[in-house]
């Protein structure tokens, strides 16, 4: 009879009753996170019910945002994230494996697919590095040339918006009215676009995800000064984000700024040309509304960092100054066209919006009716509901909207008070 060492035994004790990392998945298996060819992917995990001395994790978080700023996230060959997912699914075309993270032995874990061949798990943090060089090489490298486009890029951009902000023009009211009255944009809206009240003043706004008002989603204060808002706060999870709208002089608006917990993330900053005017992210993004003779947007460009074109929308209204026609166009085709009705010359709020895409397919209907003093807005999607929202928000900007999903279920309910 053959002797076993000690320690061999041992391994073949540990390795048969340890679970499979990484099986092949079955119709049953519910995954997180789903990869498939030819996308790649690189995940780095946690299995929280093993315990790991605190410099381990601290260095697996580290290498995890080192790699992920290298490739720069997710991209169109590769996703890139530190997440609290703890199920996957990878798939070749051919075979499809399931990972699940809380049958790991280890706290910390790299999850590397190569689009081919089984998922690779590595829990040494130091060798996240090593195993990403030799087997995602090629992506990195495609990625650091990439990056070295994209600023190129960016810079030719950012030249770009620098001539656009030297040009010297000074609006008067009469400009600043056209814009604010008749725009009818995301940024001038039209004061009773909505026919609710002309807000005035500081309101809260509590969201519920339960009927009974016990489950606060998250909530937000919103400032308004005669319909026009001038911050907005939102809380959720303990994060706080506001958004401030800083007004010249003659009310048009001169910049955006968004903060989270108090540190500013994104500026929007606004430039006015005689028939035109243009809002730069400092992102690096920027929109231009080309206008009519009457102030209304003709046709709105957006332009990504790189200062291409990525979406065109033109505009057409009725003898009321309504939209009753948007045609989008995204990268230059994958067309979508908004038809806006209205049920009568007094109101501002749409009564019908029918969204088209391709060939003039049918996308979604959405109505907004006025029913026993209620707003009453739907969502239609081939032909069936896909939520309904009833509002009794008074001409104090004060009430309650409660949404239902397609089953008629509750889904949120939003309370907004003056405070």
């Amino acid at each position: 009879m053959m002797k076993i060492f000690p320690s061999i035994l041992l391994f073949l004790l540990i390795s048969s009753c340890s679970p499979r990392m990484t099986r092949l998945a079955n119709p049953e298996d519910k995954a997180d996170f789903g990869i498939s060819n030819s996308s790649k992917a690189l995940f780095f995990v946690e299995n929280e019910k093993i315990t790991a001395p605190e410099n381990r994790i601290s260095t697996h978080k580290e290498i995890a945002d080192s790699l992920y700023r290298q490739f720069g996230g997710a991209t169109e060959r590769i996703m890139v994230a530190r997440t609290n997912a703890q199920t996957f699914t990878f798939s070749n075309g051919a075979t499809t494996w399931f990972v699940n993270v809380q049958n790991f032995p280890k706290r910390t874990a790299m999850i590397l697919f190569d689009g081919k061949n089984e998922p690779i798990i590595e829990y040494n943090p130091k060798s996240y590095v090593r195993m990403v060089k030799k087997y995602l090489s090629e992506d990195l490298k495609k990625r650091q040339e990439t990056e070295k486009e994209n600023k190129t890029a960016e810079k030719r951009a950012s030249n770009s918006w620098n001539s656009i902000d030297a040009v010297y023009f000074s609006p008067d009211q009469k400009y600043a009215d056209r814009i604010i009255n008749h725009s009818n944009t995301t940024y001038y809206p039209l004061a009773s676009f909505e026919d609710g009240g002309n807000c005035n003043g500081q309101f809260q706004n509590i969201i519920y995800s339960d009927e009974k008002q016990q489950k606060i989603s998250y909530t937000s204060d919103v400032t308004y000064r005669n319909g026009r808002m001038l911050e907005y706060i939102y809380v959720r999870e303990g994060l706080q984000t506001v958004q401030k709208y800083y007004l010249n002089k003659l009310g048009l608006l001169d910049s955006i700024v968004n903060y989270q917990n108090g540190k500013r993330e994104m500026k929007l900053n606004f430039k006015y040309l005689p028939n035109k005017f243009i809002i730069h992210s400092s992102w690096g993004s920027r929109e231009e509304f080309h206008l009519n003779d009457k102030g209304q947007v003709e046709v709105k460009y957006d332009f990504n960092k790189k200062d291409k074109l990525t979406k065109e929308t033109y505009y057409q209204y009725d003898n009321l100054g309504r939209v009753v026609v948007e045609d989008c166009i995204y990268d230059g085709e994958n067309p979508i066209t908004n038809i806006y009705e209205y049920d009568s010359d007094k109101r501002r709020m749409y009564s019908k919006l029918t969204v088209k895409g391709k060939e003039g397919k049918i996308i979604s209907e959405n109505t907004a009716k006025i029913i026993d003093g209620k707003q009453i807005f739907t969502v239609i999607t081939d032909g069936k509901m896909q939520n309904r929202s009833v509002s009794t928000l008074n001409s104090n900007c004060e009430g309650k909207v409660i949404t239902y999903d397609g089953s008629g279920k509750v889904i949120s309910v939003s309370v907004q008070k003056k405070r």
